[in-house]
């Protein structure tokens, strides 16, 4: 008859064994999950249904010549009101309207968007060479024009999140989009 102190003994060895063979295959399975979603993640990018389709954001922030990330409205559409060759362009207000359908939350001075997309609050700059609200509010222009001197933007900051109009001669930031066949 085995006593105790060989069974706990065995009992213990095989638990190891067991628990060694648990981890190493959770090791496994994360390492294939991760490699899964990293490839999904290149080939999908940040896809969102909006304006009744989807489309991919792109996951940074455009610059100007001057490496600035500020843009009139007429420059934002000069440069990207109409999809270049790899068919990005700016958002409708359509499309940002549907944006802020999505859950959102304001973290680490950026909006986030149903925990994928984030935004950074980098204000506005205005004519006298001033940058206002940056790590407070986040303001993008959309391709859609609501008068002759206004157009309409994405806003948002700690508690709201909404698609409003501004003065189209002031300098906000642009995010793009294209469309997802």
């Amino acid at each position: 008859m085995q006593s105790y102190k060989e069974f706990k003994k065995g009992y213990l060895n095989e638990w190891v064994e067991k628990s060694q063979a648990a981890r190493k295959a959770a090791e496994e399975l994360a390492m294939k999950d991760s490699t899964s979603l990293s490839d999904r993640y290149k080939e999908e990018g940040l896809i969102f249904t909006l304006g009744g389709h989807k489309v991919e954001l792109k996951g940074e922030n455009e610059k100007n010549s001057d490496g600035d990330i500020y843009f009139t409205w007429d420059e934002a559409i000069k440069r990207f009101g109409e999809a270049d060759k790899d068919g990005w362009r700016l958002p409708t207000k359509e499309e940002l309207n549907d944006l802020c359908n999505y859950p959102y939350k304001f973290k680490d001075k950026q909006g986030v968007f149903d925990n994928r997309l984030y935004l950074p609050a980098e204000g506005w700059y205005d004519c006298t060479g001033d940058v206002y609200r940056a790590g407070f509010n986040g303001y993008y222009w959309s391709s859609t024009s609501s008068s002759w001197y206004n157009a309409w933007e994405l806003y948002f900051k700690s508690d709201e999140v909404s698609v409003d109009q501004t003065l189209q001669h002031e300098s906000i930031s642009v995010r793009l989009v294209r469309d997802i066949k």
